[in-house]
């Protein structure tokens, strides 16, 4: 992997790779504390507590890795008594002979700050910070791949709950007890700590509750009702992330919920039938959104509410669970090697919303579908 400086002596990168997937990018070395990430037009240099230096000289894609403690040991010695992060940061940057510096735009304001003020330049780098990260190595499409069967196997747990539930008044039961959106999170989150991943936000989410996108679900779960169960979970190993959302009915569904669910099924497809090297991400959108309203499926405000189709139909997946490239109406063009979703929805205040989600590869000539759990609306 290359980086273009722009005419800098260096990037620099202060943060932990946890939360920071560039950084974890550049350096394939995670760590839940912030370290300094230094990628001159030479070397790659890493300096980490002593907490985390040797795992980083183990485990990092770094040419040098060097210990905080040892500047911090200098600057005592130059007179400094208590040296403080900015400090060891200025004497590593002075060391390496560089001025004029390239940062993200998440860079910490003081400690830039306090660079500027030591007569360094910071100029704030070309976002996005990896460009290449995008395209993903087969590797990375495999590790895509695992986190996706994890959530499928989420996805079993959680439609296999539903199957087995008993109808008592209306509401699910299942072994004695109500059926909850947060009794089958916990499932669906146990199952997948079973494979080593780890997952926030899951959305299980009856009836109108599923007219927010982003609404996680609460309380029972009812017969009859749309039940959407968006499951993203990350590979606490790998790093990457999964991405698969179905949308089941303990049956029977109404007749105007099936429909919902075919139109919002066949656009889907549509979009699947257009992703490849070369397509427009906002055209894919724009012909599903054409489509939804020809079926007499308006996207709108209504109610002091949105409702139809108000999302995107589609993100990057990789490192980060939203990422680019985008399927909407700031799309992209696809490019080989891009793993995105594929996501329409439709969503109505006495109805309720359904989803449905894959997760494929984008190749020269269509698309690899990562995902193979069947899509059913009555279980």
């Amino acid at each position: 992997m290359e980086f273009d400086l722009k005419g800098a002596d260096a990037l620099l990168v202060v943060g932990d790779s946890e939360r920071n997937a560039d950084l974890y990018y550049a350096t394939r070395f995670r760590a839940p504390d912030p370290f300094v990430f230094v990628w001159t037009a030479s070397e790659k240099i890493l300096m980490a507590s002593d907490l985390e230096v040797d795992r980083s000289r183990a485990q990092a894609a770094a040419d040098r890795v060097v210990a905080s403690s040892e500047y911090e040991r200098r600057l005592r010695e130059q007179g400094t008594e208590q040296p403080k992060f900015d400090d060891v940061l200025l004497a590593l940057l002075r060391e390496l002979e560089v001025g004029k510096l390239l940062v993200p735009t998440d860079f910490p304001l003081g400690t830039g700050d306090g660079l500027r003020r030591a007569g360094l330049q910071l100029d704030i780098a070309p976002q996005p910070l990896f460009p290449g990260r995008q395209i993903k190595t087969e590797e990375e499409v495999e590790a895509v791949g695992q986190s996706q069967e994890a959530a499928e196997q989420g996805m079993e747990a959680a439609v296999d709950a539903i199957r087995r539930s008993e109808v008592r008044d209306g509401l699910l039961f299942l072994e004695g007890a109500t059926l909850t959106s947060e009794r089958l999170r916990r499932l669906v989150h146990l199952t997948l700590m079973e494979r080593d991943c780890t997952a926030q936000h899951t959305i299980i989410a009856c009836g109108e509750q599923g007219c927010d996108p982003h609404q996680v679900g609460s309380g029972p779960l009812r017969a009859g009702e749309t039940i959407i169960i968006d499951i993203f979970p990350q590979s606490s190993t790998s790093g990457y992330f999964g991405d698969i959302t179905r949308t089941v009915v303990k049956g029977p569904a109404s007749e105007a919920v099936r429909q919902l669910y075919e139109i919002v099924h066949r656009g889907q497809q549509q979009a699947l039938e257009q992703i490849r090297a070369g397509a427009d991400g906002r055209q894919i959108h724009q012909q599903i959104l054409d489509l939804f309203t020809e079926a007499g499926y308006a996207t709108g405000e209504k109610d002091g509410r949105m409702q139809g189709f108000f999302h995107g139909t589609g993100h990057g997946v990789g490192l980060e669970i939203h990422e680019s490239p985008r399927i909407g109406l700031r799309g992209d063009t696809l490019q080989v090697g891009q793993v995105v979703t594929v996501e329409p929805g439709l969503y109505y205040l006495g109805l309720g919303g359904v989803r449905i989600e894959d997760t494929v590869v984008v190749r020269e000539e269509g698309c690899q579908n990562l995902t193979t759990y069947p899509k059913l609306l009555e279980v």
